[in-house]
């Protein structure tokens, strides 16, 4: 009888790892950083499932860490919205990012100074369990706020989150390539896509656009390194295209998408200049933690810049 079963099981598909949507990694850093705040007079813990921490590993660019005594923060909650999903197509995938990236390379950047920060300043919207160290429960909405970011252009530097009253500072990872490493990025997409494998150790889809999405994310990237990593995204299997959208400001665009476990992660692009307005991620069906359209998170760039400092304005 085990030999039987044995046999049986050899013959099952690899069950491989859980996917989480790339929007939902910033969600379990902060909440990663609420609890610190939250427990800061006892010792620190967040226990998540092996897989969630594993990708949770993955894909962070930068160790999150505050001050011991640093105050909680003034965390201010809300209903979530909810909106009709919208409709997702492969077709046109690559025409529409190549568009995307053609504006890209013709867009101007100033590169960070030496020893210099990007500078973003943003509205942001996210959501935690409502129930400590689980997230695949419901999850309480944290209303609109604004963000400033200051992300190190190279990996000397400590970066700075400001929002919701407190800071946040950030200690790069020895693998986040610095603004010259991106600028060394081949032209050719597939070779992009595969630069991206090998950073991520697999070739997980979700796992490579929502590197490319960590990479765009409040940083500076050359021009024409973004629009390699855009066209290196159409190439990324389950990549959709949503013709009608919208950011966390209510600005129209067009979106690109990819979803997983019933989440859907968009960028939304602005849709005369084609220029990245922010990203939402959202339910596209109905589970425990709400109904199909619930938004889980959503961003919208107002500024963005380089600065030779933290905290200091562009």
């Amino acid at each position: 009888m085990n030999t039987e079963i044995e046999d049986l099981t050899r013959m099952l598909p690899d069950p491989g790892r859980p996917e989480l949507p790339p929007t939902r990694h910033r969600q379990m850093r902060d909440h990663f950083v609420r609890e610190i705040g939250r427990r800061r007079r006892r010792r620190p813990r967040l226990l998540l499932a092996p897989a969630a921490a594993a990708v949770l590993a993955l894909v962070l660019a930068f160790v999150v860490l505050r001050p011991h005594d640093a105050p909680a923060r003034e965390v201010s909650f809300t209903t979530a919205p909810v909106i009709r999903v919208p409709d997702a197509t492969a077709q046109g995938v690559a025409e529409t990012l190549g568009r995307i990236a053609d504006a890209a390379a013709r867009r101007p950047v100033t590169a960070p100074p030496p020893g210099g920060f990007a500078y973003t300043r943003s509205v942001v919207s996210s959501s935690r369990p409502e129930r400590e160290r689980t997230f695949g429960g419901p999850l309480e909405p944290i209303a609109l706020h604004e963000r400033q970011a200051w992300i190190p252009g190279d990996a000397s530097g400590k970066g700075l989150i400001r929002e919701n009253g407190g800071e946040t500072t950030l200690f790069p990872a020895r693998d986040v390539p610095t603004y010259d490493e991106l600028g060394a990025l081949p032209a050719d997409p597939e070779a992009t896509l595969e630069w991206l494998y090998a950073r991520q150790g697999d070739r997980s889809p979700a796992r490579a656009f929502g590197q490319v999405q960590g990479l765009l994310d409040e940083t500076v990237v050359p021009p024409a390194a973004r629009a390699a990593l855009y066209r290196a995204t159409a190439l990324i299997p389950g990549v959709r295209v949503v013709r009608r959208t919208q950011d966390a400001l209510g600005r129209d665009g067009v979106g690109v998408a990819f979803e997983a476990n019933g989440e859907r992660t968009e960028w939304v692009f602005d849709r005369s200049s084609l220029a990245y307005l922010g990203s939402r991620d959202y339910l596209v069906r109905d589970s425990g933690r709400g109904e199909a359209g619930t938004v889980l998170s959503a961003g919208a760039v107002l500024a963005q810049g380089v600065t030779d400092a933290a905290g200091r304005l562009p």
